[in-house]
């Protein structure tokens, strides 16, 4: 390491002298309301996943009851009575839930799709954060078609990663009062300290659409989302000694095949490679990959993009999605040290991974994240080596110290490095601050400096944030993400929340926000005033009406779209906005935008319409027009996006799924046709299609790919 990169002003040491002087008594005191549950031994005990809860297990100890209703009536006791209990095994953690119904002829349940929101069922989700750090846990949820969902949390609730797939079974059942669910949860699914009588955070979620109730176990106040992780109780009694069968292997066999109209790339093409894990005694898991392969990743949706600035597409590859939470540093999509799309992909094109490691978990209070990658040459892009390291130590109640570094090379060469700390302190259940300071520096010793501090407070009524970011002219992490560099931004707003006691209105929302933004030579840049009102009904449906005035120089001309020239100086324009949503539990449901004003001395309006149905369980389908109409001195032009989405889920392991999307000005048509069949538990077969038509170009990708997952 450079010694230059290592140099940290006093405001860091600072904050690191403010996070390791945190005071316990605050933290011990908000545990001490938190609820307990105690989970049953089940080692004499066989429990059959059926959703029945008919073993006598069940019966025994006391249960998660007295749910609290957060809608609609935050406060009140839950109407539809719910009854939990936990037990466990040496191999798993069994959750059985007794889920009763006012009106039972009412429970409805149409989705069947394997990670999907399920917002027109009734569900029953559960949080475990089997860490008890109050940052991180596992997501579970399901419905009465026995559907699965599963998320990693992280960041307090700030990241939630959808993509990540554990190994897990649930069986849910109707009954003339309800229904009930079972779940198996694998110790080797989740990550969690081994040792006797543990406690782990938990938290219950019940919704249930004909009431439009949403209960919690662990109460929230109107304003807390049910993945902040402090604000779960706790289960104790659980001995997790060891994680059984700690060694797994993933080998595949893939074929495509790839016929375009040039012809130059007609073939077939047949591979095959091995991820490998391994789980150690610490808690620490090993993955592995040689040939790493993505084909089975879902298709990027396509982007308008009327801005200076870069578009950000979310990682989907399920390599770097596992332990996702223990790499997060920064602002998504704004300035990330670390964006693992920087990795065997370049302008969106796939380059071959020759393959890598990561080693991550937390041991104790610390948490550990270790990468390495090589990719292969192709083209012009370079065989290039990436690294990243990632530590991070949990103080008390929602506060942490972290380290990132990185690095990226090419292969036999000196590369990029960037540094950085962060930080979070929580001094009150309201009250959470907020920092991190980057460094990044070239091969040829550039170098560029990143930094920034959040106030945030949050309570029922009031939320209230203030923030400042600082990126240097220079910052450019080479294995990172940065929408805008030279860039100094202050931003602030109040936000009230009133809760009216009676009337369609469940929350108003009244909000001003004010960002004003330089360069780092203190020039101007932008500028904005930005309020709204809000309205959330008790029927689930919910608008919002914007205005924002804005004014922003240009440093320099832009062309926005071929021949079509905005030149530099300073523009005033002003912005309206309404949203509409339709509440999702209804059998059709949908989203407008519409978005009219000014644009750098012209006039824009947007329109964006989301439709969603779901003509029978299972099956789900939805539809998308978004266009921009721009009229500008130097010219007009619109851009144009048609979607349409269908995923059929012929059963819960069984999976048809469809995209079909057509970009106006590129003139390109774009198909991804997928079936994926889970035959064995987390082994997949996938048939995937892509056709694609551009410009009179048509192209056309077959893959087949095979996966065994092997337990030894």
């Amino acid at each position: 390491m450079k010694r230059s990169l290592c140099r940290i002003s006093l405001i860091h040491i600072a904050l690191i002298a403010a996070l390791l002087g945190f005071t316990k008594e605050n933290a011990q005191a908000q545990e001490a309301q938190k609820r307990i549950l105690k989970a049953l031994p089940a080692e004499t005990h066989t429990i059959e996943i059926d959703g029945l809860l008919n073993e006598p297990l069940w019966q025994l100890g006391k249960a998660a009851d007295h749910f609290i209703q957060q809608e609609p009536r935050a406060g009140s006791p839950a109407l539809a009575h719910s009854f939990v209990r936990l037990a466990y095994d040496e191999k798993n953690l069994y959750i059985g839930a007794v889920l009763h119904d006012p009106h039972p002829e009412n429970i409805h349940a149409d989705e069947r799709q394997e990670d999907g929101r399920f917002n027109r069922s009734d569900t029953f989700a559960v949080l475990i954060d089997t860490y008890h750090d109050h940052q991180n846990a596992f997501f579970f949820e399901s419905n009465p078609l026995s559907a699965l969902s599963d998320a990693l949390v992280s960041q307090e609730g700030d990241a939630i990663n959808r993509d990540w797939d554990g190994r897990w079974f649930v069986a849910a059942h109707r009954s003339p009062d309800g229904w009930s669910v079972e779940f198996k949860i694998p110790f080797k699914t989740i990550r969690f300290r081994p040792g006797e009588a543990q406690t782990w955070g938990i938290q219950f979620r019940r919704r249930v659409p004909h009431l439009k109730e949403i209960s919690f176990w662990s109460p929230l106040d109107i304003e807390q989302d049910f993945f902040e992780v402090s604000r779960a109780g706790h289960v104790k009694g659980i001995t997790a000694m060891k994680q059984v069968k700690p060694f797994s292997i993933k080998p595949y066999v893939k074929s495509a095949y790839q016929n375009n109209q040039s012809g130059t790339n007609d073939g077939t093409d047949v591979d095959l490679g091995l991820d490998l894990r391994y789980r150690f005694r610490t808690n620490l898991t090993l993955d592995l990959t040689y040939n790493t392969d993505f084909a089975e990743t879902e298709a990027d949706r396509f982007q308008v993009n009327l801005t200076r600035f870069p578009l950000f597409f979310p990682e989907k590859r399920e390599f770097f999605l596992e332990a996702k939470g223990l790499y997060d540093f920064g602002l998504s999509r704004r300035v990330q040290p670390f964006f693992s799309r920087r990795i065997g992909l370049v302008s969106g094109a796939a380059i071959p991974i020759f393959g890598g490691g990561k080693l991550s978990g937390k041991v104790g209070p610390y948490g550990i994240g270790a990468l390495v990658m090589q990719t292969e040459k192709k083209g012009d892009s370079p065989a290039e080596q990436f690294g990243v390291l990632r530590l991070s130590r949990d103080f008390g109640l929602r506060s942490n110290l972290g380290l990132i570094l990185t690095e990226r090379a090419e292969r036999g060469r000196s590369g990029s490095e960037t540094l950085g700390i962060d930080g979070t302190f929580a001094p009150h259940t309201h009250l959470t601050t907020n920092a991190f300071w980057l460094r990044s520096e070239d091969n040829a010793g550039a170098s560029g400096i990143a930094h920034f501090a959040e106030l945030n407070w949050r309570d029922p009524f009031w939320r209230i944030r203030l923030n400042r970011l600082r990126i240097g002219e220079n910052f450019d992490p080479a294995l990172g993400f940065v929408q805008q560099a030279d860039l100094d931004e202050t931003v602030g707003f109040i936000d009230i929340r009133p809760q009216p006691e009676s009337g369609p209105i469940r929350e108003i929302g009244l909000k001003t926000e004010m960002t004003y933004q330089r360069d780092t030579q203190g020039n101007f840049l932008y500028q904005s005033n930005y309020n709204r009102i809000q309205a959330d009904f008790r029927s689930g449906d919910f608008i919002l009406i914007s205005i924002d005035p804005q004014r922003e120089r240009l440093p320099e001309d832009f062309e926005i779209r071929d021949g079509i020239v905005i030149p530099a100086g300073i523009y005033e324009y002003t912005h309206s906005n309404v949203i509409l949503l339709s509440d999702a539990r209804r059998p059709l449901s949908g989203r407008l935008n519409v978005l009219w004003g000014g644009f750098y001395g012209g006039r824009k309006t947007s329109l964006s319409l989301t439709l969603t149905g779901a003509p029978q369980a299972g099956l789900k389908i939805s539809g998308g027009w978004e266009v921009d109409w721009v009229r500008l001195p130097q010219g007009d032009f619109s851009a144009q996006i048609l979607n349409a989405d269908i995923a059929w889920s012929l059963s819960n392991r069984l999976l048809l799924q469809s995209l079909f999307q057509w970009d106006k000005e590129d003139d390109l048509l774009a198909a991804n046709l997928r079936l994926s069949w889970e035959y064995l538990d987390q082994s997949w077969f996938y048939l995937i299609v892509n056709p694609a038509n551009q410009k009179n170009s048509n192209r056309l990708l077959i893959l087949t790919k095979l996966s065994f997952r092997w337990d030894p």
